[in-house]
């Protein structure tokens, strides 16, 4: 009987390895974006953040802000409500974005001298927010993202993760001509760069100190957003974060903007 040499053991096996590397099929571009969010809304029903705002222009003195954002994970959706403590001038400020029905989408505001809130509409979404780099468009995403609105490809695959582009569908209501995402691995989204409809690059958000929890999710403790169109600086950073808040019930509505 004739022996194989180990070597060429070693060789067809590694060989085998690589075909089967090679041929395994990765997941497409949407897969990736809607697992990514999956697993961050897996994490809780309800959560609570304390949030401080640093924004930054070359020249100008940095002005800071602190808000409570709390989040609502329906089946169909998110709901967010932004209500402002300081500086004393923005202290009842509030944002309620009410994504809970995707065909139905909603965004109330109420400035600290109005008596009720009002509704954002049309335009008005694509400006930016309470001094931020952050539009009404922008700060709805941060908590998940209406898939069926936008085309997903794959730009590139390595190691690290995906390297994605979301273009929108024709007639989704948008600022941008595209989005490039990065999705890590574990499915964090890690940049996202935002382009105009020139197809220039506006800016970037980086979302950084990822958290992972238990039930696979993942949180960002810091979030920088550089506006190369402004020439300014975005830092979110999240001081405080608890689940399950049980204030829940109550303050998902255009009435606790007004409390």
């Amino acid at each position: 009987m004739k022996c194989i040499p180990w070597c060429a053991v070693l060789l067809c096996v590694a060989s085998s390895l690589t075909h089967a590397a090679s041929t395994t099929p990765t997941l497409d571009a949407m897969s990736v974006v809607q697992r990514a969010w999956q697993l961050f809304r897996a994490q809780a029903v309800t959560e609570q953040e304390e949030v401080t705002l640093t924004m930054s222009r070359v020249d100008q003195p940095d002005m800071v802000k602190q808000l409570t954002r709390w989040t609502h994970f329906a089946k169909s959706g998110e709901q967010v409500v932004l209500k402002f403590s300081q500086p004393e001038a923005d202290a009842g400020l509030g944002l309620w974005l009410d994504r809970s029905n995707r065909n139905a989408q909603q965004i109330w505001l109420r400035m600290p001298s109005w008596v009720k809130a009002r509704r954002v509409n049309g335009q008005r979404q694509h400006q930016y927010f309470a001094g931020t780099d952050l539009t009404y468009e922008d700060n709805a995403q941060l908590s998940g993202e209406d898939t069926q609105a936008f085309v997903y490809r794959v730009l590139d695959e390595t190691a690290q993760g995906y390297w994605i582009e979301a273009t929108p569908q024709p007639g989704t209501d948008t600022l941008y001509s595209r989005r490039e995402i990065w999705i890590d691995r574990d499915f964090a989204i890690s940049r996202i760069d935002y382009f105009d409809r020139d197809g220039q690059l506006m800016k970037s958000l980086q979302n950084k100190q990822l958290q992972k929890y238990p039930q696979g999710g993942w949180r960002p403790n810091q979030v920088v957003i550089e506006n190369y169109r402004e020439k300014r600086h975005t830092h979110i950073d999240i001081r405080a974060r608890r689940f399950e808040s049980a204030l829940a019930g109550h303050i998902f509505g255009e009435g606790f903007l007004e409390e």
